[in-house]
């Protein structure tokens, strides 16, 4: 095999590792071997690969092979918190959860709509949303004090009539005995009927109603 030809070898090896590191196939630790492999077997024999550039290619290698290992860890500890937090949204169902949020679901029986007030109150209105964003109830309730307290709905709309199964959000307005503005914070309460997913993210039903597992308050054992 003359010169020409070794040569020429070896500018197609060269090629093929050059297309490897650039298509759209990620190079993996086989296929950098496979390229080591024919840059030696095909370099030109009078301008060889010297000791300090085969240092480099192993030392590349290496690098390599640490990140594939790195992303089989990573991998591996996905599947395992993922199994946790299935474990853990199966178990939740029956608790007695408390959470943030604004969302009731009426389910034919009376329904407690939870709050928090940061001072006392002489006023309270509660109003209830549709998901349509119609008003279908207002809850009023005077005189109450500083802390968690609720309103009960029994269903019934502004119309008399009552209200459709469904989940409806609600808003909470409190003014104390000068007229004043008291800060609410609105939560949901009540016990975890099962788990589903929504683009990937898990949520618990509770009420009739997804509440994020990051806006849960406390969770108590269910009665």
């Amino acid at each position: 095999m003359d010169i020409a030809s070794i040569v020429g070898m070896n500018n197609n090896a060269q090629a093929q590792a050059q297309e490897a590191m650039t298509g759209d196939r990620l190079m993996g630790k086989d296929d950098f071997l496979k390229m080591l492999t024919m840059q030696l077997r095909y370099q030109d024999p009078l301008n060889p690969m010297s000791n300090d550039q085969f240092a480099a290619q192993l030392a590349q290698f290496s690098s390599l092979e640490a990140l594939n290992n790195i992303n089989d860890n990573i991998q591996t500890q996905i599947l395992m918190n993922q199994s946790m937090n299935n474990s853990f949204m199966v178990n939740m169902i029956g608790k007695d959860v408390k959470s943030y949020g604004n969302l009731v679901g009426y389910e034919g029986e009376n329904v407690n709509i939870e709050f928090q007030l940061f001072s006392d109150a002489q006023n309270v209105t509660v109003r209830i949303f549709d998901d349509t964003g119609r008003e279908v109830a207002v809850l009023n309730d005077s005189n109450m004090r500083v802390g968690d307290r609720s309103i009960t709905w029994n269903g019934m709309t502004k119309n008399g009539t009552e209200a459709s199964k469904e989940i409806y959000s609600f808003t909470v307005e409190a003014t104390n005995r000068e007229g004043l503005t008291v800060p609410v914070e609105t939560m949901n309460n009540g016990v975890v009927s099962g788990i589903t997913y929504e683009g990937g993210m898990p949520y618990l039903i509770v009420n009739g109603a997804y509440v994020n597992l990051r806006d849960i308050i406390s969770i108590n054992q269910g009665s």
